[in-house]
C-alpha cells in the first residue's frame, strides 16, 4: 500500500512538473512571437511615467498656445492647471490592452504604412474630453477608445497614423488636398473670428478652401464653450482637410470590411 502511494505521488509530481515545463514553453513562444510582431511593425507603448514627462514638457507647445477659450472649454484657468490635471490621467497599458492593440495595429498598418514607429499613449477622458489625437509621432488614447470593437479602434488607428504621416510629409499631402480641389485660403489669425478656432494637434496653421470655395475651419460658439465638441460645423470633414483625409482614408477601410462582411 505504501509502495503504491509513492508511486502515485512520484507520478503527481511529474504531472506537475510537465504541466509548469508546457505552461512555460507556451509563454515563451508567445512573448518570441509577440515580440517578433512587435519588431515588425515598431509598436512602442509609453508608460505612465512617459506620458506624464511628454505631457509636462510640452515640447509642440499645443497646450501652451491653447487660447483662453480652449481652455474656458477644458475647464480650466491657465495651461498648467490643465497640465496637472492631464497628467493625472495618465496610465500604463495591461497585456491585455497591448494584445487587442497589437492585433489591430498589424491590420491598420497592412491597411496604411505611414513609416513611422507606432508609439501608443493611454490618458483617460481628462484630456481633450479622450478625443484620440496625435502629437509628434505619438498617438494618444483613452480607455474608452481602446474598448472600441476591432474595426473601430483598426479605422481609428488608421485615421491618427495619418495625421502622423500628415504632419512630416507635407508636399506628398499637398498634392493629395490639390488633387481633391483643396488649396490654402489665408493663415489662421488673419481675422477677428479666428480667435474662436478649436485647437486639435493634427492641424496645421493653415484654412483650407474646399473645392466650392468654402472654408473648412471649425469656430467655437461662443466666447464660453461648453467643451470641445461645442462648435460650429456640420460635418466633422469640413473642420480641416487634414481631417478630411483622414476620415476619407479610414473610412475605405471600414467600407471594405462591411463589404467582406455582406459576401460572407
Amino acid at each position: 500500500m505504501r509502495n503504491k502511494l509513492i508511486i502515485i505521488s512520484i507520478l503527481l509530481i511529474l504531472i506537475i512538473i510537465s504541466y509548469i515545463y508546457i505552461s512555460f514553453i507556451i509563454i515563451n513562444s508567445y512573448s518570441k512571437v509577440q515580440e517578433k510582431y512587435n519588431n515588425v511593425y515598431n509598436i512602442n507603448y509609453l508608460s505612465k511615467l512617459d506620458s506624464q514627462e511628454f505631457i509636462l514638457a510640452d515640447a509642440d507647445n499645443y497646450i501652451k498656445n491653447m487660447t483662453v477659450y480652449d481652455l474656458y472649454a477644458r475647464k480650466v484657468k491657465d495651461s498648467n492647471e490643465y497640465i496637472n490635471k492631464i497628467i493625472h490621467g495618465c496610465k500604463d497599458f495591461t497585456q491585455e490592452q497591448k494584445d487587442k492593440l497589437n492585433r489591430c495595429i498589424y491590420k491598420a498598418q497592412d491597411y496604411f504604412n505611414n513609416g513611422y514607429t507606432w508609439n501608443i499613449s493611454q490618458i483617460d477622458y481628462i484630456y481633450e474630453e479622450g478625443f484620440p489625437h496625435t502629437r509628434g509621432t505619438i498617438i494618444f488614447l483613452s480607455p474608452t477608445v481602446i474598448n472600441y470593437n476591432d474595426d473601430e479602434l483598426t479605422k481609428t488607428l488608421i485615421h491618427e497614423s495619418i495625421h502622423i504621416y500628415q504632419r512630416f510629409n507635407k508636399k506628398e499631402v499637398n498634392d493629395y488636398l490639390l488633387k481633391h480641389g483643396i488649396q490654402i485660403s489665408r493663415k489662421k489669425g488673419t481675422d477677428e473670428k479666428d480667435k474662436l478656432i478649436r485647437a486639435n494637434p493634427d492641424l496645421d496653421d493653415y484654412i483650407y478652401m474646399d473645392d466650392k470655395g468654402n472654408e473648412m475651419i471649425a469656430y467655437y460658439n461662443s466666447e464660453k464653450p461648453n467643451g470641445i465638441g461645442d462648435i460650429y460645423l456640420t460635418d466633422l470633414l469640413n473642420e480641416h482637410p487634414y481631417e478630411k483625409m483622414a476620415y476619407d482614408i479610414a473610412d475605405n477601410y471600414y467600407k471594405s470590411l462591411l463589404m467582406k462582411y455582406k459576401d460572407v
